[in-house]
């Protein structure tokens, strides 16, 4: 698996200690603090095999803070940075407070999203040529908005969620494309699982649901796991 980095110059101003905890109540698998930095992490559960991956870690320094995201097999880089992407600025906007962040420094990584969102957008493989006149009109939207970015913290919010809906649709029509979803085979893997007591046999259900390949089954099973519906049964 992959890593990737997103980072911007900051300058730290007050000690980290009083964020600790606040990031603590967020869920991470792992908060470490020391005199020079702060570190937190989430991983995304357990696989077949019982190792655990990372989703993504946020590193305050002394003079940067540091996003670094896992990509996983079979994702593009492209699509996996939209989806990280809101969680790093995140990340800056709550610690504002705590550093000196120039607003030409986190200008320049959103540069960086609205060219992967044009090319996300203008791909063949999205096959939307009957609505493309609406789509540039509203890249221009985006494109402008993101200029106002450093001047309000509510448009910033307001501009990633419209960012990530268009991610969700442009992988829902990829999906689409490539052929069984990955909820559409969770849901049959789920289903199969519960009339066959916890079993599956990889030839039966791929011989019954149009010849779906062993590597794409597991892949399957690896989302249930992950996401908690099921659990790997003990020997």
């Amino acid at each position: 698996m992959e890593e990737e980095k997103l980072s911007i110059k900051a300058k730290r101003k007050k000690v980290l200690s009083n964020l600790t905890p606040v990031l603590g109540e967020l869920g991470f698998s792992r908060v470490n603090y020391s005199k020079d930095k702060l570190v937190v992490e989430k991983t995304q559960g357990e696989d077949l095999s019982g190792k655990k991956h990372l989703h993504y870690r946020i590193i305050f320094g002394k003079n940067s803070i540091e996003f670094i995201y896992s990509v996983p097999e079979n994702t593009s880089k492209r699509s996996r940075m939209l989806e990280v992407f809101p969680v790093f600025l995140n990340a800056v906007r709550m610690a504002e407070e705590h550093y000196e962040i120039k607003p030409s420094h986190l200008f320049e990584p959103v540069i960086e999203l609205l060219k992967e969102v044009e090319t996300v957008l203008d791909k063949d493989v999205v096959e939307m040529s009957s609505q493309m006149d609406s789509s540039k009109e509203k890249l221009n939207y985006l494109t402008k908005k993101y200029e106002d970015l450093v001047r309000s913290s509510e448009e910033n919010a307001r501009i990633l969620l419209e960012c990530e809906r268009k991610r969700d649709e442009s992988q829902r029509r990829i999906d689409e494309l490539q052929g069984i979803s990955d909820d559409a085979l969770k849901e049959e893997l789920f289903r199969w699982l519960r009339m066959h007591n916890g079993n599956i046999d990889l030839a039966e259900f791929s011989k019954s649901h149009g010849n779906i390949t062993s590597k794409r089954i597991e892949e399957g099973l690896n989302l249930l796991l992950k996401e908690g519906y099921i659990k790997k049964r003990v020997i």
